[in-house]
């Protein structure tokens, strides 16, 4: 994983040894920031802001957040969905799907330029990508929160989610506050 750092020197010298001992890469393209509390925050991607008299607090936190997200991946050792192309299977990570959505009883993940079938239930695929960003939005569709472009207020409480394929979809207004909730809108 890519991540960028926004720091003073001293900081970045510590952050950037402990996450290249655990094979982070460093990188200004990156869609993870660490932010020093008064540094500029970027307009996309994910930003942690710190402060650094709690530079302890960020790195334990950090050690923690990897060793369970470590313990996890050999628990389960799957990123992935088998998807059907065709009559062909083809293996998509979960970092590739835009949107999971139920049509006529058949669930497909969209990628940016496909659309495979897959055999999980919308909520077992609900549930299993909730840690890897995923959120419903609607009673047949789960959204990706990486691939969304922008949010849209729109009619009745709802919400219009224009994503990186360049397709809209509504957040229903059932769905509206649950979503707010888990962006910390």
């Amino acid at each position: 994983m890519k991540v960028k750092l926004i720091c003073s020197d001293p900081y970045q010298l510590l952050l950037k040894d402990f996450l290249e001992a655990r094979d982070f890469e460093i990188s200004k393209q990156a869609e993870l920031a660490l932010v020093e509390n008064g540094e500029e925050i970027p307009e996309n991607g994910i930003s942690i802001v710190f402060n650094p008299q709690k530079i302890e607090q960020l790195i334990s936190f950090l050690e923690n957040k990897l060793l369970n997200q470590a313990s996890e991946k050999e628990k389960s050792l799957q990123d992935h969905l088998i998807g059907q192309l065709d009559e062909n299977y083809e293996i998509i990570n979960y970092q590739d799907i835009i949107l999971c959505a139920a049509q006529n009883s058949i669930i497909y993940a969209l990628t940016k330029d496909k659309k495979y079938r897959v055999k999980e239930k919308l909520y077992q695929l609900e549930e299993e990508l909730a840690v890897e960003g995923f959120v419903r939005i609607n009673k047949s569709e789960i959204v990706n929160i990486l691939h969304i472009k922008e949010i849209v207020p729109w009619f009745n409480g709802r919400l219009l989610l224009k994503l990186t394929n360049k397709k809209e979809v509504e957040v229903s207004r059932s769905y509206a506050g649950a979503f707010k909730d888990y962006l910390g809108l």
